[in-house]
This record gives structure tokens, sequence and C-alpha cells, in this order.
């Protein structure tokens, strides 16, 4: 095995223009790790807002540039120094974050605690658009919100990398949804499971709403006022644009909070379960070879991304 990978790096916050191609050390995994050679990663909002110095930046204690952005990850084992998985084994994850993963490379050292086996019925380039997007909304709905079977959430987005997975995981879990996108996906979000889908650029949903349990807030801070007025009394909403002030929420007798995503083996391993069983389906609206990582960015940065965009490290 070289002793060198190449990684897309940058060397300063910015545009997409600062991205290279570089020849970087290959990653030494520490106890209770694995190194994975990594055959796709998963490209996410998050990322374009760490890469101009907000995002998770504001986490770290200090930004040692260069830096290889990215979090989601699948790929096969070749080194482990973690009795969870040993060589030859394909495994996907969201490892580290918000510390840096260094996910945007052709090999990456990660907790072995953090990931989980790759289902056999999907491929990498489906793998690596999971975790992070999931996760966020497995943490929103079930940790945070303690979504229920009878009650009703309504998940903003729903065509979004995070909205349609929440879409199916809200009706895995028996709750009944309602979801915004735009007259273009209004097909795409009913076959998720929605069962009532708004038109956002022809509807305003906060006049046609009413009695939400839960509100997955994935869109502007500034309509989180209207999303309130969608709620019954002692409601939930979540969201991940923005701080959520106690005040806020209290306004309308409603709880509301700001959650940040984080890694949990346990919980990623049971989307895997899903995964398997077909209970979840992830939407790829578009792959990039890692030499076209800016192209994935700028793709992502259009705003109007239909699923997940992922780099394909094979390609």
């Amino acid at each position: 095995m070289s002793e060198t990978m190449r990684a897309a790096v940058i060397h300063q916050f910015g545009d997409t223009n600062q991205f290279t191609i570089e020849a970087r050390p290959l990653p030494i995994p520490g106890v209770g790790e694995v190194l994975i050679e990594v055959y796709a990663s998963g490209v996410n909002p998050i990322d374009l807002k760490t890469r101009i110095g907000q995002g998770v930046s504001h986490f770290w204690t200090a930004t040692n540039f260069p830096i290889v952005l990215g979090w989601d990850i699948s790929g096969v084992v070749v080194e482990s120094k973690a009795p969870e998985f040993k060589v030859g084994d394909e495994v996907f994850g969201m490892p580290r974050f918000p510390e840096l993963a260094d996910a945007y490379a052709e090999f990456v050292s990660a907790p072995a605690n953090e990931l989980t086996r790759k289902p056999r019925n999907i491929s990498h380039i489906e793998a690596a658009a999971i975790p992070l997007a999931a996760l966020t909304a497995w943490q929103a709905l079930f940790d945070t919100a303690k979504l229920l079977a009878h009650q009703t959430v309504l998940i903003h987005a729903g065509a979004g990398g995070v909205g349609h997975l929440a879409i199916q995981l809200a009706k895995w879990k028996g709750a009944s949804v309602v979801s915004t996108t735009s007259n273009q996906n209004i097909a795409f979000v009913t076959n998720l499971g929605a069962e009532k889908v708004i038109d956002y650029t022809s509807t305003n949903y906060w006049e046609v709403l009413s009695n939400i349990d839960v509100v997955f807030h994935m869109i502007s801070p500034d309509l989180r006022e209207k999303s309130y007025q969608t709620m019954k009394s002692g409601g939930h909403l979540i969201s991940i644009t923005g701080p959520v002030s106690p005040e806020e929420p209290a306004a309308y007798n409603v709880n509301g909070q700001f959650i940040s995503v984080r890694p949990n083996g346990k919980q990623i391993a049971q989307i895997a379960e899903l995964l398997r069983s077909g209970d979840i389906k992830v939407e790829i609206d578009a792959s990039y070879p890692l030499r076209d990582v800016a192209k994935a960015h700028k793709h992502v940065e259009g705003g109007h991304t239909k699923g997940k965009v992922v780099i394909d490290l094979k390609s």
C-alpha cells in the first residue's frame, strides 16, 4: 500500500476555487479505529458552510490548514485496530463530527464505534449519502421531538437530503407526514409517503396548516414564526438552521430547540437495518469524481438538490 493518497484540500476558507487535489500522508488508525479505503463520500450543506469559515468550524479550538472536509463515508476496511471490524468489511458512517474526519480522501481512519456494516443491497454511493442526513433526521424526530405513531409532523424541504429521509423515517414510525417542497418535486415527496404536500412557491403553508404536533424546520430561520403558527399547544419544533431562544417558542406555548447532529454507532446500525429491509431508500441527485469536488459543492449550493450529492472516489 502506498504511503500517500489523493485528497481534496483547502489551504484557507473561501469559495470552491480553494479546492486542490493533493497527495497527503496515509492516515494511521489508533486503538479502537479502522483504516478505510473510501469508495464514496457524501456532500452536505454543512460542508459548504464550513468551507467558508462558518458551519462547524466554530467548534474547533484552532484550524490547522491545510484541511480536508467531509464526514460521510462508505468503503472497505484495510486495517483494523478494533474488534468490531476486520479487513475486508464494508462499512459506512459519519465519524468524528464536528471535528474533522477528512472524508474527501482515498483513505480515512475512523473510530469503529461510529461506523456500521454497509448493507449488501445498497451501493457505496448510496451508503455514503446516508449517515449525516439520516442521523440528523433520527436525532431530531426521535431523540428530541419524541415523535409518536399517532402524531402529525410537518417536514420542511421534503425533497432535500435530510427531508426525504425524515419523511421515510416518520412514516416508518407510523406518524402522519405533511411536507413543503417546490412544484417540481411534489410527486417525489408524495411517493416518499407524505400525505399532504404543499407547494411553497404558490401557497403559504402557515395559512393552510394547523394542529401540527412536530415541526422539523430546515428552512430559513426567518420562517420559524410561521411554523409556530401551524402547531398545536405543547407541540415541538426542531431547527437545524439556527439557534432558538427559550422565549421564542414560549410565545406560542410550544417547545423549540436547535440541534446539531452527532455520530452514533447504534443509531447508524438501526438505520442500516431499515436500508436492508427497504423501509428507507436514498435518492442520489448526482455523483462527481474527486477531481470535480468544486462542482459537487456548487451543485449543493444551488439549493434545489433532490436527495443527495456524492463524491465517487472510484471514478
